[in-house]
Formats: structure tokens, C-alpha cells, sequence
């Protein structure tokens, strides 16, 4: 019972840190890159999200994202929904 309390408690704290981070990664890897190289992106988002770990973990990296990759995937392409809704709502400045 403790051991599923722990693990629950783990899991809703790595899905706010990475609800947290993922927009903002998203963002850094665009604003990097620009259009397309989408996987590219996806891998220096997932790093960005990776070296914004609390200190302790950070020699645990790649563990952590070897472990985590899917959901890692996961977030990352929320987030590049999320800022795809953003982007149409905004007006269009080019011309």
C-alpha cells in the first residue's frame, strides 16, 4: 500500500515537472531550429527537459531518459500541440 502511495505520489510529481517543462522546451527547440527537423527538435526538447532536473538527478540523465522515453515522447508532443493552437490564434504579422 505505502510502496503505491510512493510510486503515485513520484508519477503525479514527474507529470507536473513535465507539464511544466515541455512548452517551454518545445519553444527553445523551435526558436533554435526553426520549421522542420521535427525529430531534432523533439531531442534537444527532450534534453532541455532533462538538464532543468532538480540537481541531484541530473547524474542520473540518462536513466532517467531511457526509462522515461515514452513518456518523455509523450509530453514533448503535447506540447508542440499546444503551441501549434497558440501559434493559430495569433494574428498574422507578415504582411
Amino acid at each position: 500500500m505505502l510502496k503505491k502511495i510512493i510510486s503515485t505520489n513520484a508519477c503525479k510529481k514527474i507529470q507536473e515537472l513535465l507539464k511544466t517543462l515541455s512548452l517551454p522546451a518545445v519553444i527553445y527547440a523551435e526558436n533554435l531550429i526553426g520549421k522542420g527537423f521535427g525529430e531534432t527538435k523533439k531531442q534537444i526538447a527532450i534534453d532541455f527537459i532533462l538538464n532543468k532536473l532538480p540537481v541531484f538527478l541530473l547524474p542520473f540523465r540518462g536513466v532517467i531518459k531511457k526509462l522515461l522515453s515514452d513518456v518523455l515522447d509523450f509530453a514533448i508532443e503535447l506540447a508542440v500541440e499546444k503551441l501549434h493552437s497558440i501559434q493559430q490564434k495569433l494574428p498574422d504579422v507578415t504582411n
